[in-house]
């Protein structure tokens, strides 16, 4: 039965929307792809050869222009590592990209030096969600969260995109509640995404609590 339900899943024939939890896409939706610039995928080559037992993720800016009404034009790449090994990957990148790199800035220094295609680095959460090929690539669930809780995010994109985002990444793509939500509480903000979905956006999520 396991092997059957992967083929399903593989075949694109059914579609994991929480744990143990699965649909018939039957509105068109599909699994999250996004094809990341060649910048991201020259850091993400650097990292993985300078440190290639860490764990790291990339979201990049312009990531979300297929679900905002104003498109984004410059770029910024949010690279989270593990704690213990920020600054290490901080003196790798800033070698190789002098003045665009940024160790866990805080809103004030984000704005006083930004330029284009600027490097942020920042913490990883722990069980972040990732990828079982390329798992530096992220996830849209955990690009969704990021979104509603971390400063920079919300200072690049702005609060009134928000919904429109939700709405189209939930439309077309398959959204995985349970990752979605569990990624949520490690960032102690589930009820704050369960009351904006709720209130500020028209999606009917198929998981219950």
């Amino acid at each position: 039965m396991k092997k059957e339900l992967n083929k399903l899943l593989d075949e694109g024939k059914i579609a994991r929307v929480g744990r143990n939890a699965y649909c018939i896409p039957a509105k068109g939706e599909t699994s999250y792809e996004y094809a990341y610039s060649q910048l991201a995928e020259e850091v993400a080559d650097i990292v993985k050869m300078n440190h290639p037992f860490l764990e790291f993720s990339i979201t990049e800016l312009i990531q979300v222009n297929e679900f905002v009404n104003h498109q984004i034009a410059h770029n910024i790449l949010f690279l989270s590592v593990e704690e213990e090994l920020k600054e290490f990957v901080f003196e790798t990148l800033k070698e190789k990209y002098p003045g665009k790199v940024l160790l866990n800035p805080d809103v004030e220094l984000f704005h006083q030096y930004w330029s284009e295609n600027m490097i942020v680095i920042q913490k990883m959460t722990t069980e972040a969600p990732k990828r079982k090929k390329d798992p530096w690539k992220a996830r849209l669930e955990k690009l969704l969260v990021d979104l509603l809780t971390e400063p920079l995010w919300l200072e690049s994109i702005g609060e009134s995109e928000l919904p429109t985002i939700y709405e189209d990444a939930f439309a077309r793509y398959v959204i995985d509640e349970s990752c979605l939500f569990r990624y949520a509480a490690r960032r102690n903000a589930e009820k704050k995404i369960r009351t904006f979905i709720t209130e500020k956006t028209t999606i009917t999520l198929r998981i219950k609590r």
